[in-house]
């Protein structure tokens, strides 16, 4: 499939290297991805010779904001996970992303009561966590990090010498990272946690 006469996976990839500029940039302001597919349209015209259409160009953005208008899917078995879990840990949950986006997520989601605290972070890094830790008091040997990215989730907890647990998930280029030590646990579902904690 082609893109402006371009292969779809090309186009695709420099779609990924223009949005993660912006999220360097501006985070992750909902308004950024829209932006990011104008940008790369934008790319794509100058490399063709073609002159930009302003109706694409609008056309474009839309899909852009369509994104952030699906309702997210339940990971299967978080309801039997959580509500398993609740009863014996202080729940926190870390998300990132645009504040309005996530928490209409959550929302959506129907699991925001299972968690004692809900935190949109800026980036996810270990500084971050950190505060969390602090602001609750938490002890790191008996604090989990379960997630999905190994960037994202994985790293900063290792960084900080949590205990982990990783369920890979397939993700985008931004995510992608090498985990920084072996001491964590990697299940292939989050109905496994249950075995484990």
């Amino acid at each position: 499939m082609f893109i402006l006469g371009f292969p779809r996976e090309e186009v695709l990839e420099k779609l990924d290297e223009i949005d993660i500029k912006h999220i360097q940039e501006q985070g992750f302001a909902k308004e950024r991805y829209p932006l990011s597919l104008i940008k790369t349209y934008h790319y794509y015209c100058e490399c063709s010779g073609k002159k930009i259409d302003l109706q694409t160009e609008k056309e474009i953005a839309a899909i852009g904001w369509k994104v952030f208008q699906q309702i997210p899917e339940q990971v299967e078995g978080a309801d039997l996970v959580l509500n398993n879990l609740k009863g014996r840990y202080f729940l926190i949950l870390a998300t990132l992303g645009d504040p309005e986006i996530q928490h209409q997520k959550i929302r959506y989601s129907g699991l925001q009561s299972y968690f004692s605290a809900i935190y949109v972070l800026n980036y996810k890094t270990a500084e971050e966590y950190l505060q969390i830790i602090k602001q609750h008091n938490l002890k790191k040997e008996k604090t989990w990090i379960i997630g999905n990215s190994i960037r994202s989730d994985l790293n900063p907890g290792l960084e900080l010498g949590l205990n982990c647990i990783l369920i890979p998930a397939s993700t985008w280029k931004f995510e992608e990272e090498k985990p920084i030590s072996n001491h964590y646990l990697q299940l292939k579902s989050l109905v496994e946690v249950l075995n484990y904690l």
